[in-house]
């Protein structure tokens, strides 16, 4: 089954969606992104942070929808970003203009530092104005270890869920943080749809895990898509 379809949403409905949370974003954008294109969806991939170059993609920092157009035409998707350092890129532009141009616009709109959960502080997410979805992503190898071995902005997370950083991180723990207004849903307004990825549900353990989680969260009316990338997938760039 498609990503799209496990995820509940519509390439012609849901134009422009951001990604955020733990581990998975990016590997889940860039299948996002490979179906749309196979589907023959004009791509483009971006930032509202920062995130790395893809090196098997067409990549400009030029955010002109003339230009913008002009590349689709050749390639049929791209990344948009300008390089912050050698392996970093910023965002460019502005939504609408992306949207002009491209039938499909992904969005990484938060950063995790590799770690399979997070709360985000203030300023974060980045998520900019005409959007049609949010993606939430946590990786299931949190399950079972301790928070503060496991989560990106552990005083945040903690706060949350009103536990130590010893404590280890429940099913329930991630299915808090998901839904939370004040975690995977922060800033989402009620209207916009969101969804979330359970990533690495790569053994027993973790499967079972994810199914927990996916059922918590479909309580709270959120459907999930349960994950586990293999090696190869990871980051997207046996796609490309």
């Amino acid at each position: 089954m498609r990503r799209w379809d496990q995820l509940g949403l519509d390439m012609e409905r849901h134009r422009a969606v951001a990604l955020v949370g733990g581990g998975g974003k990016t590997s889940t954008l860039y299948a996002l992104a490979r179906e749309a294109r196979d589907a023959g969806r004009r791509v483009i991939v971006t930032t509202t942070t920062h995130m790395a170059p893809h090196p098997g993609l067409p990549l400009t920092g030029d955010p002109d929808p003339a230009h913008l157009r002009a590349v689709l035409d050749k390639y049929g998707i791209l990344v948009l970003g300008r390089f912050l350092r050698a392996d970093k890129l910023e965002g460019a532009g502005q939504l609408p203009a992306f949207r002009d141009a491209a039938d499909t616009v992904l969005l990484e709109a938060d950063g995790a530092r590799q770690r399979p959960l997070k709360a985000p502080r203030e300023g974060e997410p980045v998520l900019p104005p005409g959007l049609d979805a949010v993606i939430a992503a946590a990786g299931m190898d949190s399950v079972g270890q301790a928070v503060g071995a496991v989560c990106h902005r552990v005083e945040q997370v903690c706060a949350l869920l009103g536990k130590g950083p010893e404590e280890a991180v429940t099913p329930g723990d991630v299915a808090e943080l998901l839904a939370s207004p004040r975690g995977g849903r922060k800033d989402v307004p009620e209207e916009l749809d969101f969804r979330c990825v359970l990533n690495k549900a790569d053994t027993p353990a973790r499967r079972r895990a994810a199914e927990e989680i996916a059922a918590r969260l479909a309580a709270r009316g959120i459907q999930a898509a349960i994950t586990a990338y293999r090696e190869e997938e990871r980051g997207g760039l046996c796609w490309f």
